[in-house]
């Protein structure tokens, strides 16, 4: 049971992303802003971590400082790169991000619920497997949320365009 929870923490920015395409699959709209939005919200993570420079838990303070004065920012973590900055968390701030937009859009309390489920998974492996710390998981969701409620926001103004009253054509009533 450990392992799956593990799994779905890790996982979970992709698990919700693809959730997410297909809710909102005949919404095409929304589906565009929020594509648009999740790989903006991808790039203020990237852009936060490089100039905030917070080291994650699990880097020791020596390989940072060196990887720090060689101008190395990834270490190899099972074959894949891993960014040793770890403010803000990108996992929090992409999974909040994503519920706060799909809660938005759809208003359903189910599919609210069970993002919520994965949200409360993901922040705690973080935590758990020493990934973060428990503040930069906690600004990583204060920044997905508010970039979750401005897509939505920016979404929903461009989809419902300037509302303008229609011109007196002086027909009868």
């Amino acid at each position: 049971m450990f392992e799956l929870f593990q799994k779905i923490g890790e996982t979970s920015p992709f698990i919700l992303f693809f959730i997410s395409i297909f809710l909102l699959r005949n919404k095409h709209n929304l589906l565009f802003y929020y594509i648009v939005f999740f790989i903006i919200s991808s790039v203020i993570n990237l852009f936060l971590k490089a100039l905030i420079q917070q080291p994650r838990p699990s880097i020791d303070t020596k390989t940072f400082n060196l990887m720090i004065k060689n101008k190395e920012r990834y270490i190899h973590n099972h074959g894949v790169p891993y960014d040793i900055f770890g403010m803000p968390s990108g996992h929090s701030q992409s999974v909040l991000f994503s519920t706060i937009f799909i809660y938005l859009a759809l208003r359903d309390i189910k599919i609210l619920i069970l993002y919520l489920c994965i949200d409360i998974i993901t922040l705690i492996q973080r935590v758990a497997d020493n990934h973060h710390t428990i503040n930069q998981v906690i600004i990583g969701s204060m920044i997905g949320c508010l970039l979750g409620y401005i897509a939505f926001k920016f979404a929903q103004t461009n989809i419902e365009g300037k509302k303008t009253a229609k011109k007196d054509d002086f027909g009868p009533i």
